[in-house]
């Protein structure tokens, strides 16, 4: 028995290597399971240009350049705020301590990753072994125990013979060795089927292992047999020393001695040739940190210039921002000028074009006022003489003359007055609601009398229930304009009709018409202009200035309407006026 305890003993020290071989193999290098989570970062990394970093960061990782991972993950930290994609910066930086052999941030960046992480079942995997190196075992166990190997998506991620083996191995250390057998026959059969030599020839050790422990030295044997083959055709220099040295201590045991010494000098020419490669290893790690050490130089060097490189080009730009400054300045400060310069002119023309209107109203109406006057004293003059001759018979026509000259001549200054109001914004002006017929009837009661005397029939069609978003009294003002227009341009016997044209949604449009002497078409188009200059009447021998129209057409607009006209001489007038509702 002291060679077989010998044998187990000793051979318990090469299987430290090997018993966690299939869980650290399949994390420290990158297997065909990383594409999921790889293809998965590169989606999001395409989503947001912020992202272009966490790109790089796969594709350092598939090169297995774990530094760069390291700080292209820890910059995306400090920036991203997405928890979802913040799982996948510490699954990589998780990957990245682990291959560094910093277990303790391994751990930390993996406790980082929430639950509901997509790719969890990864997560429990690596965790589980690594608390497997770190000889955890009941941690480990309960980690690869909760992984749901029915959960197809899950289980794709990993190896499932991988985790069949770390299971068996976790129960070896236990010292649960039923259980230890049945996941180790589970993970090889797994294995064979995979055609995965270099893991089959570790989980052949480890069950032989647990057969030595058991002290089962038939199939213990057998197992490290089967090992031994496999390596030599599959296995690495490491694998090749170790099996041999187990298949010396197997035939030592077995009294073969002769045989058991062709196996310790095949042990010792791998020994060698491993302590070679190791020296070789060695040379070329000195060899690199010289190149990096060189290459430090002369990226210190670089930088130096760089910076100097940079220190001209920023003061060239700060000379570029001063002369584009003052550019910028000059162009404000001349456009400013024009500007000025422009609304300077505008206002000019506007106070050149009020001032020939102030002109020509000054003119029109000293003229019509003069006349006007003039023909007031006239009149007075002839009934006074028709008085002294006792011609009573024409008294009533000089008086009605008399009558009607004053009647214009205040409709005059009344107009004038509204309009100086309108102009320097003195009257009071409130807009409401109101009915249009009961404003047109107000304005019709005060004419009646007018309109009785020269026998001009009046008739108002607007329903009463349509009503008008106005100031009442600027509108009333409009309609006596409209009323004193059409009495004064008809022929006695002639008729007035105010008639609703449309009624829409947002607006009313009604029609003032009458049947008397009409007007040309130049002078309407001179009305309907925007020009604030006045427009005398066709009608020489009427007193009037246009000043109404105007005066007609501001009331209009600053209640928000419209007015149109259509006129034909000796045909009549229409006015078409569109107010709010």
């Amino acid at each position: 028995m002291f060679y077989l305890n010998t044998f187990v003993n000793w051979i318990k020290a090469p299987l430290i290597v090997v018993l966690f071989f299939i869980s650290f193999h399949s994390f420290s290098q990158r297997s065909d399971n990383n594409k999921f989570i790889d293809e998965k970062t590169q989606i999001l990394a395409k989503k947001s240009p912020d992202l272009e970093r966490l790109s790089r960061v796969v594709v350092f990782a598939q090169h297995e350049n774990w530094d760069s991972v390291l700080v292209n993950t820890q910059q995306l930290v400090q920036k991203v705020k997405d928890p979802k994609i913040l799982d996948f910066i510490h699954y990589y930086r998780a990957e990245a301590f682990h291959k560094k052999g910093i277990l303790k941030y391994a751990l930390k960046e993996f406790s980082l990753v929430r639950n509901d992480f997509e790719f969890k079942t990864m997560v429990r995997f690596n965790r589980g072994g690594i608390f497997l190196l770190q000889e955890n075992y009941n941690e480990a166990l309960d980690l690869f125990k909760s992984i749901d190997t029915n959960d197809k998506k899950g289980v794709n991620m990993i190896r499932i013979d991988a985790l069949l083996h770390n299971i068996g191995i976790c129960y070896l250390h236990l010292q649960s060795y039923v259980k230890s057998e049945n996941y180790l026959l589970r993970a090889i059969q797994k294995i064979e089927k995979r055609k995965d030599y270099v893991s089959l020839i570790h989980s052949y050790i480890a069950l032989s292992t647990l057969y030595y422990e058991q002290y089962q030295d038939d199939k213990a044997i057998t197992y490290f047999e089967k090992a031994y083959i496999l390596s030599r055709k599959y296995g690495s220099k490491e694998l090749k020393l170790n099996t041999a040295l187990n298949m010396a201590v197997v035939e030592e045991n077995r009294k073969r001695f002769d045989i058991a010494l062709e196996y310790r000098k095949e042990y010792e020419i791998w020994k060698d040739s491993l302590n070679d490669q190791n020296k070789i290893y060695e040379v070329a790690q000195i060899e690199k940190r010289l190149a990096v050490e060189q290459k430090q130089q002369r990226v210190e060097l670089l930088e130096t210039e760089n910076k100097l490189k940079q220190s001209r080009l920023t003061s060239y730009l700060i000379v570029a921002i001063l002369l584009a400054s003052i550019l910028v300045f000059g162009i404000y400060f001349y456009r400013q000028n024009v500007l000025r310069s422009r609304v300077i002119l505008h206002q000019k023309q506007e106070l050149d074009l009020l001032n020939a209107t102030k002109d020509q109203l000054f003119s029109i109406v000293s003229h019509d006022l003069r006349s006007s006057v003039h023909a007031l004293g006239v009149s007075n003059n002839q009934l006074k003489d028709k008085v002294e001759k006792q011609e009573y018979s024409s008294l009533e026509n000089q008086l009605e003359e008399s009558s009607v000259i004053a009647t214009n001549t205040y409709n005059m200054l009344d107009n004038l007055l509204n309009w100086a109001l309108l102009q320097t914004n003195g009257g009071y002006f409130k807009q409401e609601m109101h009915r249009l017929s009961m404003l047109i009837d107000q304005v019709a009661y005060n004419f009646k009398g007018v309109l009785n005397q020269k026998d001009i029939q009046f008739e108002n069609t607007i329903p009463k229930s349509v009503k008008v978003f106005v100031d009442a009294e600027s509108l009333k003002i409009v309609l006596r304009n409209f009323m004193d227009n059409s009495i004064k341009f008809s022929n006695p016997g002639s008729k007035i009709t105010v008639n609703l044209e449309k009624e829409e949604e947002g607006s009313v449009c009604f029609n003032w018409e009458d049947t008397g002497r009409g007007m040309s078409e130049e002078t309407r188009i001179k009305l309907l202009s925007d020009s604030p200059q006045l427009t005398k009447k066709d009608h020489e021998k009427e007193i009037g200035s246009g000043l109404g129209m105007n005066l007609c057409k501001s009331m209009l607009a600053k209640n928000g309407g419209k007015l149109d006209i259509w006129s034909r001489k000796e045909e009549g007038t229409t006015m078409s006026v569109t107010l709010k509702k």
